[in-house]
């Protein structure tokens, strides 16, 4: 497995891939290409925003999107994992856990590695929980602008 860092030719494959993630049961909104677009051009044009294609025996398995960010809690920068997809025929073969393994790997300044699950997706709660990822028991609320 390695990840593949986007390229500014990859919005199709991403946005194939993310239409796929946002139509199942980790996702809970609806696949949105207008947003998918923006993230696309965020993650190439900026550096605080990361996306890599999961590579496995030559096929693209699946992506991780991640943002960095500063977190008063720890004192130092933390790197969001904003989404993480493995196809489903794919799944159980430890590619989910070798991707979040690579990005400890890839940033060793980052102090805090934090991820959402849909309450109901216990496989990915018990591989979370297997890499030593705890639950934060904070409920979120958002506000978005109009």
């Amino acid at each position: 497995m390695k990840l593949l860092e986007f390229t500014d030719k990859d919005l199709d494959q991403y946005i194939e891939l993310a239409h796929i993630f946002h139509s199942g049961p980790a996702s809970f909104t609806a696949p949105n290409h207008t947003i998918f677009k923006a993230n696309f051009d965020h993650i190439i044009d900026h550096e605080d925003a990361f996306g890599w294609f999961i590579e496995s025996e030559g096929e693209i398995a699946g992506y991780v999107l991640c943002s960095r960010m500063f977190s008063t809690e720890v004192g130092g920068m933390a790197l969001w994992v904003e989404e993480l997809s493995v196809q489903e025929a794919l799944q159980g073969k430890g590619l989910g856990t070798q991707a979040l393994e690579s990005l400890i790997e890839l940033f060793p300044e980052i102090l805090r590695f934090r991820l959402e699950v849909a309450p109901d997706n216990k496989s990915a709660k018990a591989l979370y929980q297997r890499l030593g990822y705890d639950f934060l028991m904070y409920e979120q609320m958002i506000f978005d602008r109009k």
